[in-house]
């Protein structure tokens, strides 16, 4: 008898711990909503030869978020998130860089003898699309795992940090005033792709209202940058060919309603 009472009792305490209903903490809701800041590091991948990724860039965004419960575990967890993303890039070939200079409001066509590094800068909006699993409440806090894909609608670019020798025996240097900061809408495409997947804890810290503190990676499968450049181009002037795509770990953090 007394071993059936420990069993009961052990069997009781694993349905407790593993098939927790969610309702037993904050009241279960088909939908939630929430506020995410997330900041953090960003890096090219180069998958064909003449540069290379320079170094880590930046990435930070903000939005809103939502999530639609299937289950009491188990959540499609979207949203709209405006970002900002910088990645770094040194070129290997020998290539120059063609460039509209502005004086007194005058444009002029110019070109660097050589190029060597700049930074791109990507302004976006992102729509993540992802599964969120949750385990019970423990302790007022949730813990969390997703997966799924990010949709990064590119609505403005910009090149900055341009490292280029102006003139055959020049010193290198970086454009200044007005050439300091390069449009570089043409060179993107208007879609990014990417592989969403992270963890992270939900503290519960009065009904409905959770503090969201994770770790997120977003890793591109699709280019950012085109294939061809029209700005970067050899001294024969054939167009520069690349294949680069954009990656970012950020944290994630924010209150869920």
């Amino acid at each position: 008898m007394k071993k059936i009472i420990s069993l009961l009792v052990i069997l009781t305490i694993g349905v407790n711990l593993f098939g927790q209903d969610i309702s037993t903490g904050p009241e279960f809701r088909k939908h939630r909503f929430g506020l995410k800041g997330t900041p953090g590091v960003a890096y090219f991948g180069v998958n064909k030869p003449g540069k290379k990724n320079k170094g880590l860039g930046y990435h930070i965004g903000g939005g809103l978020n939502y999530e639609y419960s299937l289950s009491k575990n188990v959540a499609i967890a979207s949203g709209l998130i405006f970002s900002q993303t910088a990645g770094k890039v040194e070129y290997l070939d020998t290539l120059g860089l063609d460039y509209v200079s502005i004086a007194n409001g005058t444009e002029t066509s110019e070109r660097a003898y050589r190029l060597h590094s700049r930074s791109y800068v990507f302004k976006s909006v992102d729509i993540p699309l992802k599964f969120k699993f949750r385990t019970p409440e423990i302790g007022y806090l949730t813990y969390y795992g997703e997966f799924g894909s990010t949709v990064n609608i590119i609505t403005g670019a910009f090149a900055r940090k341009n490292l280029v020798t102006l003139n055959n025996g020049d010193t290198q240097s970086l454009l200044s005033g007005n050439e300091s900061r390069l449009d570089a809408q043409d060179e993107v495409f208007f879609l990014r792709g990417g592989v969403n997947f992270g963890a992270g804890v939900e503290w519960n810290v009065a009904g409905n209202t959770s503090l969201l503190l994770g770790l997120n990676g977003n890793l591109g499968f699709t280019n950012i940058l085109k294939k061809n450049s029209a700005s970067i181009t050899y001294d024969d002037g054939d167009s520069f060919k690349r294949a680069t795509n954009l990656n970012y770990v950020a944290l994630q953090v924010g209150v869920q309603f």
